[in-house]
């Protein structure tokens, strides 16, 4: 839930989360849709059908989370960094974790001018992070835990050799560090790379009944925003002219009224949402009607939030 999330917006669903699936097999034996709806709000929809999907297989594969980072790997949704996490923290054994603190504390440390996030800056920091972790808990003189070595790294990162104005004289290992002997520490690590995004045009079509009800349909699983619930949507990598929504709706182009439009950002596309409404009569769009107070029962993203708001609110409006 944390990963590219904000921490007060996962305290508000981590406890419901755990009191609906309070145990892996609970949560491996849950419906995909009803994780989904628990999910609802975090963003990035991909993770809780990989977390579903994960405590499927651990059950199944392992009965139960297995300890060795090897085979954590094993598992659909663990990558390197949870692996490291879950074996050094929960079962103290000797293996590294490497997130964006860790990356900057040791680059600046060894004086590495890499730049953040490159392949190449990610397998040297992996390495470095596996040997100092080893080296602590093989250490004769005062051996550290991995669970304490790790989170340290984790926490000096966060809260001390921060990205901008690190607060270098309050750094317990400032004298063994080369960025800041050669006061470079702002300088490193070298800026990430960016790339333009890549834009998405949806438009999207609101229609209510006499109930002010509002249509909606669920996604094909998988892809972006897989198996979430919106209202009916065109996509296109270009502009979509009025013209054309209307078309591929089936109704006039006079039968569709503009309501609203707004940028929505994800980690790799810039949306650009067209919301329309309509009072015709769509013949051929399946799906199933909804009032206000279902929809958070749904996995919708918030995306269609927005614009189902705007549905429920625009048929308030000619009641």
């Amino acid at each position: 839930m944390l990963q590219q999330t904000q921490v007060s917006r996962v305290l508000e669903k981590f406890d419901p989360f755990i009191e609906r699936f309070p145990t892996l097999e609970a949560l491996a034996e849950a419906d995909e849709d009803d994780v989904l709806a628990m999910w609802s709000g975090l963003g990035y929809y991909r993770r809780a059908r990989s977390l579903h999907a994960c405590a499927q297989e651990a059950v199944t594969k392992f009965g139960g989370l297995p300890e060795c980072s090897g085979e954590l790997e094993e598992l659909k949704g663990i990558g390197r960094y949870t692996a490291g996490a879950i074996a050094s923290i929960v079962h103290n054994q000797p293996v590294p974790i490497v997130d964006g603190n860790v990356e900057r504390v040791l680059l600046r440390i060894e004086g590495k001018e890499l730049r953040s996030g490159e392949p190449a800056t990610r397998d040297w920091c992996w390495q470095r992070a596996e040997e100092l972790v080893e080296c602590a808990h093989k250490s004769r003189t005062q051996a550290v835990s991995p669970a304490v070595f790790n989170e340290a790294l984790m926490e000096l990162g966060a809260l001390v050799c921060t990205p901008r104005s690190p607060s270098c004289p309050a750094c317990p290992v400032r004298e063994g560090c080369k960025a800041f002997a050669a006061s470079k520490q702002d300088a490193i690590p070298l800026p990430k790379s960016r790339k333009a995004k890549k834009p998405l045009h949806k438009a999207c079509l609101i229609i209510t009944n006499e109930e002010s009800r509002l249509l909606i349909s669920q996604r094909p699983k998988g892809g972006l925003w897989g198996g979430l619930w919106q209202v009916p949507t065109l996509e296109s990598d270009s502009k979509l002219p009025k013209a054309g929504v209307a078309e591929h709706f089936g109704v006039a182009t006079t039968a569709i009224i503009r309501e609203d439009s707004f940028i929505h950002e994800t980690t790799h596309r810039s949306v650009v949402v067209v919301v329309y409404r309509t009072r015709e009569t769509v013949p051929g769009l399946a799906g199933r009607w909804v009032g206000a107070d279902e929809t958070a029962e749904l996995a919708t993203g918030s995306l269609q939030d927005r614009v189902m708001r705007l549905g429920f609110e625009s048929a308030k409006g000619r009641e």
